[in-house]
């Protein structure tokens, strides 16, 4: 089988690597640009474990053991300064009350509910008063993009700066010549809706530019930040998340995984709000970090989030298709579920079936036809 994935990304790498595991000997991998060289590379890193819906948790449970592994067997550096993610009403709590003990049917022992007391010993600098506990993963953590592109990509063909411009079965036209491919997997990131409509099989991704940047914090912490996300899933609305980069310096911004952004072109999108993005986090920083407000904020930069309309990644194969597969749509959390996610590809693509978690076969492009 000849097999040639368009993106060289996490999700594309991933999904490449699972597949030579699996005993497919011919892939290749391409991209207009160069590894990690989009949302990839531009990503604060953050992985962890700490979601609500039993599908995302187990998701995020795989990547978190395949993270580990590499890890342990190529040299990826994972910082694990924990995830925190607070609740703001009861009924959250009973959720997260949820997720802890499906994590721990997982493996994952130290997934935990906070109480105000705990946070607050947690995180001196942080205003408590409103939350009534929180979700606590303290083996969670993050990584460098660009370094674990780097391990995933290497043993593999990536073919850099090759642009997708046609495709007929058996036959991709790129910018460096014919490509000969029994199946291609679309994992484009924000590129993916048009790489889809060259293939003829659309995936519907809805790039939203998003921002992140530093803050430079008036004065040293005695501790280490944890990563910290003010959003719960499916409220329709931004939270301001900030993690450990230094002990006088977090990334902070703001976060969501729903469909609730402008639309822009993966081509041209620029930073032309900096400042005003720098004053919706100052304020709420501010409200949230007040013993930290003084805080400078700069350094920003600007990425995509390829999201799906209903927020979910797209993995499988196209209904009537047995040559076009896509791994596609994780929006803003790709980086973090893209071991996992590129392991169910690869399973659809050989056994027909994702194997590790049965239940991902809900993800498939087909649910949009």
């Amino acid at each position: 089988m000849r097999v040639v994935v368009v993106g060289a990304g996490a999700l594309g790498l991933c999904t490449a690597r699972e597949l030579v595991n699996l005993g497919v000997a011919d892939v290749t991998v391409i991209d207009r640009g160069s590894v990690a060289g989009a949302s990839s590379g531009l990503s604060v890193g953050i992985i962890e474990t700490q979601y609500l819906d039993p599908l995302a948790i187990e998701i995020r449970v795989l990547a978190m053991n395949i993270f580990a592994g590499l890890e342990r067997d190529h040299g990826l550096k994972i910082t694990r300064n924990g995830y925190l993610r607070p609740a703001r009403t009861e009924a959250d709590l009973t959720a997260y009350e949820r997720s802890v003990e499906l994590q721990h049917e997982l493996g994952v022992d130290d997934a935990k509910v906070l109480t105000p007391d705990e946070i607050k010993t947690l995180v001196p600098d942080m205003k408590t008063d409103d939350f009534p506990g929180a979700l606590f993963g303290p083996s969670d953590g993050y990584i460098d993009g660009h370094l674990y592109c780097s391990i995933l990509a290497e043993g593999l063909d990536v073919r850099a700066g090759t642009r997708l411009l046609g495709y007929e079965p058996n036959r991709l036209e790129t910018s460096k010549g014919t490509l000969e491919a029994d199946l291609v997997v679309n994992a484009a990131g924000g590129w993916a809706g048009r790489v889809g409509e060259l293939l003829g099989a659309p995936v519907p991704i809805l790039p939203q530019r998003h921002m992140a940047l530093v803050a430079h914090l008036p004065r040293a912490l005695e501790y280490v930040m944890p990563s910290v996300m003010d959003y719960i899933p499916a409220t329709g609305d931004y939270g301001l998340y900030f993690r450990h980069e230094s002990r006088e310096h977090l990334i902070a911004g703001l976060h969501t995984e729903e469909a609730i952004h402008d639309l822009v072109d993966p081509d041209n999108f620029g930073r032309s709000d900096e400042l005003d993005y720098m004053d919706r986090v100052a304020e709420k920083f501010a409200q949230r970090l007040p013993g930290l407000a003084e805080a400078r904020l700069g350094n920003v930069w600007a990425g995509l989030y390829p999201i799906s309309p209903d927020g979910l990644p797209i993995v499988g194969p196209y209904a009537g298709r047995d040559d076009v597969f896509a791994v596609a749509g994780a929006g803003g959390s790709g980086l973090q579920q893209s071991p996992a996610l590129g392991r169910l590809a690869a399973e659809w693509i050989v056994h027909g079936e994702p194997r590790t978690i049965t239940g991902a076969s809900v993800l498939g492009p087909a649910r949009f036809a």
